[in-house]
């Protein structure tokens, strides 16, 4: 099972890419009606940042043990996930369950499947991917 760990860590910073991408560019449609993105915050477009994001972790996950930035990114946005679906369930009622389990998945299924897994912690000393 061990030699299958580099592929399938591969293909699966490659889906969530993917999954970040089609998301994204499917919420140009909710900003081009009500936009929300004036003011203040109108220096960045979300739906632009998250295609920006899910391309960096295509490109990343050609090699994910050189990019170790980007498998960092990815748990840490798949924690922020499950934290905002518990936030919006206790402040006004909503909870994508869907994004929630794939959230808590991926980032289950990169720890354990990170083959160096205290350089994903930053540890001082030496990591095997590039420094950050």
């Amino acid at each position: 099972m061990a030699k299958w760990n580099p592929l399938a860590l591969k293909i699966l910073m490659w889906v969530v890419g993917v999954l970040m991408v089609v998301s994204s560019a499917a919420s140009f449609v909710g900003v081009s009606v009500i936009p929300t993105n004036e003011g203040i915050a109108g220096a960045v477009t979300a739906p632009v940042a998250g295609i920006a994001f899910g391309a960096g972790i295509m490109i990343a996950g050609f090699d994910p043990i050189a990019n170790i930035s980007w498998v960092r990114a990815v748990v840490v946005y798949a924690i922020l996930e499950v934290v905002y679906n518990i936030f919006t369930q206790i402040a006004i009622g909503t909870f994508d369950i869907v994004a929630f389990i794939v959230a808590i998945l991926v980032a289950v299924i990169i720890l354990v499947l990170y083959p160096n897994k205290p350089a994903l912690w930053m540890q001082t000393g030496s990591t095997s991917g590039a420094r950050a």
